[in-house]
């Protein structure tokens, strides 16, 4: 458990900022990592990872407009990369804070980060917080897919849609009444419905 802790002040010029929380007043022991001057307003959020990293959001307010949302055209170093926070357990400078440092494949953030749990974890023995277990366990019911078939003379067309369909790729086939096969396709689907037309 790390004895520090990390705020960020949004104003025309942000700053990212360090507590020592076992210092007796952990207030006399800020320090400013960082003083952000590419943009106005534009810390966000300060998330933990996984990777024990703590990621920062930035936005970019270029001064022509509100920035909630960007211009097709506005794209910049700012709002198209995260800052990392490698070595968040250590104090001042160790911490080894490093501004738009991870680069976010040509996507672009705001203020915010979004909470994302992680839905492959194993289960922990002994944990007192197992992420996979809940207060009270349900029966798992069993769901089975269902097919419905909609034929309108009017446009000649059969509407086709399926639900709770496991998978990501499947074969329709259509058979008319004598039993011959009348139409295949092999497809993506996106579970756990699928659509044709």
């Amino acid at each position: 458990m790390s004895n520090f802790l990390y705020v960020t002040r949004v104003d025309t010029v942000s700053i990212l900022l360090q507590y020592d929380l076992s210092q007796p007043n952990p207030t006399l022991t800020r320090d400013t990592i960082y003083t952000f001057t590419n943009s106005y307003y534009t810390t966000g959020t300060l998330r933990l990872a996984p990777d024990n990293k703590i990621y920062l959001s930035n936005a970019w307010a270029y001064g022509y407009q509100w920035n909630y949302p960007y211009q097709d055209s506005a794209y910049n170093f700012v709002n198209m990369n995260l800052s990392v926070i490698n070595d968040p357990d250590q104090p001042g400078s160790a911490c080894n804070f490093q501004p738009y440092s991870f680069f976010l494949g040509g996507k672009r953030t705001y203020w915010g980060l979004p909470n994302n749990p992680d839905y492959d974890l194993p289960s922990v023995a002994g944990s007192l917080c197992d992420t996979l277990v809940g207060m009270n366990e349900f029966p798992v019911q069993e769901s089975h897919p269902n097919l419905y078939v909609y034929y309108s003379p009017q446009w000649q067309t059969a509407f086709i849609n399926a639900n709770q369909l496991k998978g990501t790729s499947g074969k329709l086939q259509v058979f008319d009444a004598m039993g011959k096969l009348v139409f295949e396709e092999s497809t993506k689907i996106n579970p756990p419905y699928y659509t044709k037309i």
